[in-house]
């Protein structure tokens, strides 16, 4: 349901629906999470915020992303997780994820995987990044926001050389999108079919089946500063790594990011 007078705040906006979603659509916006969690508490139930053009969206470390209309597809999903969900609410990148892998899988014949922790590889290039960010209340819990970005065309690459991460778009990996908007409509129902999922065993299987860089060392950024050669090996049920050093030991990763792959070397099976 959508409340009267909201477009107020966004007159050149206009209100859809898709895959059950309340769909608000922006011709531009700074960020459409901030956008989403400003609206949490006006707007009941759940909504997608989406912009064709966005100029400040955020990500990890704070770090921009900035998308043009029809070289990027920007959008945040505003959830409010149920009793037996907010467990999982670590999984709900994940979900994200494993969503667009799916839908790129059975829909275009394209295998994808996730960097641990929040971006989606083709042929370990980023084409999608998440990010999700919950809005407390003191501390109740109010709901959860998860952004997701993803390249759909070269243009969307122009900063390229900026990135801490080699990056692709759909339209390079020979994904054709006829419809944005059908995309847009595609995925949201895959985010619904694998939210079922929170929780269970196969979420679990699936989100370790779909590991980057299993079997190869590569540089981690520890946000304490420390960089070093981690090999990852598996998710455990509360989102951390499990990941080797060079000398053979496990450590268990709460808060990192890999960097370029450029740095990628092969871990020997002795190790």
């Amino acid at each position: 349901m959508i409340i009267d007078g909201l477009t107020a705040q966004f007159p050149e906006a206009s209100w859809i629906n898709l895959a059950d979603f309340d769909v608000l659509v922006l011709n531009e916006t700074s960020s459409t999470n901030y956008d989403a969690l400003a609206l949490a508490g006006k707007m009941p139930g759940e909504f997608v915020v989406w912009a064709k053009n966005q100029t400040a969206g955020r990500g990890r470390e704070d770090r921009s992303w900035f998308s043009s209309e029809g070289s990027s597809l920007t959008f945040s999903v505003l959830m409010r997780p149920y009793d037996l969900e907010i467990p999982y609410l670590s999984h709900f990148t994940a979900l994200g994820a494993l969503a667009l892998i799916d839908l790129l899988k059975s829909e275009f014949a394209v295998d994808a995987e996730i960097k641990w922790p929040n971006d989606v590889l083709i042929r370990e290039r980023k084409v999608c990044g998440i990010l999700s960010e919950i809005n407390w209340s003191g501390s109740k819990f109010e709901s959860l926001v998860m952004g997701i970005g993803i390249n759909l065309k070269s243009e969307a690459l122009r900063n390229a050389k900026e990135l801490r991460f080699p990056a692709t778009s759909l339209e390079t990996e020979k994904v054709n999108i006829d419809s944005v908007l059908d995309f847009l409509e595609n995925l949201l129902h895959s985010i619904q079919q694998r939210r079922k999922q929170l929780g269970s065993a196969q979420f679990m299987a699936d989100w370790n089946q779909y590991l980057a860089f299993k079997g190869k060392y590569l540089p981690i950024k520890h946000y304490q500063g420390k960089t070093e050669m981690l090999c990852p090996g598996s998710i455990n049920s509360d989102g951390s790594l499990n990941a080797r050093d060079q000398a053979g030991n496990w450590h268990v990763v709460q808060s990192a990011e890999f960097s370029a792959s450029s740095s990628i070397s092969e871990a020997s099976s002795s190790s």
